[in-house]
């Protein structure tokens, strides 16, 4: 019997984006603007109907052809090589399933991240109304999944906490004893939509810790270190910039053993091993800075960091979608330096 033939795909790929006007929905199309392999099909938002995307906004002026349109669902998936979904919590999850199986899906929403609906309903605080299609997203964390993710049709990108700590961890996986993560994160992490905890006269001057050891990003990080919830402590905060995360991870294996750093993610394009983590050195990029040093004891101390709208979200969308179609993982990604000072 002959082999089966590849299918070869076109270029460009046409792209789309299903609510666009978010902090997350406008860093893809930042991203994707300067894609060599891209062209945007649709630009989709249900309150800006009919404006261009320099109308909305003004940091995307000359961009004039790009015009947001309120287009179905199905549609757009029809005439899409891939979608990626820019929309809220509990809300992707209707959408994934009108276009599944039309094109290739890249959720950036949490609600095909967990395979488990009843873990699923006690962070999210609903039914998951798609069982059945849980089973057949791949985790998006290129560093993990590579594999898996090059013939994924459904692909849930990680949230930006959990893909964070998760490559500080990963390296010690099911080696963990306990974990003890303090994490503080910009401003842009919170979304768009204002609120009294991300106003900017509190913000500005405050750092705050929440969802103490209840965070929604958990079951993503003790899923992939092997960890027990009960291992791990997560300490989440908010701090007055507006993007990036800075973690730090306390972590204590279940036995001594020697490691080396060096060999930590060899050959992954955008984990850098650094002396110094300093969250001005990532922050519009999608590299991820890893230090890892020794503590008191056995004990191992692990710092990182990350640009949350990009490697925590857009930038890693992306180099999914490369991955997806067999282009090369840092294409419309490398060009991206960080912004600094």
């Amino acid at each position: 019997m002959p082999a089966k033939k590849m299918k070869v795909q076109k270029m460009p790929l046409n792209v789309s984006i299903i609510g666009v006007t978010g902090y997350t929905g406008l860093e893809l199309v930042r991203v994707l603007l300067t894609h060599p392999d891209v062209h945007i099909k649709y630009l989709t938002s249900r309150q800006h109907e009919d404006s261009t995307i320099g109308d909305i906004h003004p940091h995307l002026q000359g961009y004039g052809g790009l015009r947001i349109t309120n287009t179905d669902p199905q549609t757009v998936a029809q005439d899409s090589d891939v979608v990626f979904l820019a929309l809220p919590h509990k809300t992707a999850q209707d959408v994934v399933a009108d276009i599944y199986g039309l094109t290739r899906i890249i959720d950036l929403s949490a609600d095909y991240r967990l395979d488990d609906t009843a873990t699923y309903k006690q962070y999210y605080g609903l039914n998951h109304h798609h069982p059945e299609l849980l089973a057949k997203a791949i985790y998006g964390a290129p560093e993990f999944h590579r594999d898996a993710i090059k013939n994924a049709d459904l692909v849930a990108n990680p949230g930006c906490f959990a893909l964070l700590a998760q490559l500080m961890l990963y390296p010690f996986q099911n080696t963990i004893s306990r974990a003890d993560i303090f994490a503080i994160t910009g401003s842009s992490g919170a979304g768009k939509s204002a609120s009294d905890g991300t106003h900017h006269p509190v913000r500005n001057h405050n750092i705050k810790s929440y969802n103490i050891n209840k965070h929604r990003h958990i079951p993503e990080i003790i899923r992939t270190a092997g960890l027990k919830a009960d291992a791990l402590n997560f300490v989440p905060s908010s701090g007055p910039f507006t993007r990036g995360i800075f973690m730090q991870a306390f972590i204590t294996p279940a036995k001594p053993a020697p490691y080396n750093s060096d060999t930590f993610y060899q050959g992954e394009p955008f984990i850098r091993m650094v002396d110094t983590v300093a969250l001005a050195n990532v922050i519009g990029s999608n590299f991820c800075d890893l230090s890892y040093s020794a503590g008191h004891g056995e004990q191992i101390i692990v710092q990182g960091a990350l640009d949350n709208l990009v490697k925590g979200a857009a930038g890693c969308a992306v180099q999914n979608m490369n991955i997806m179609f067999g282009l090369q993982e840092e294409t419309g990604l490398k060009n991206l330096s960080p912004v600094y000072p």
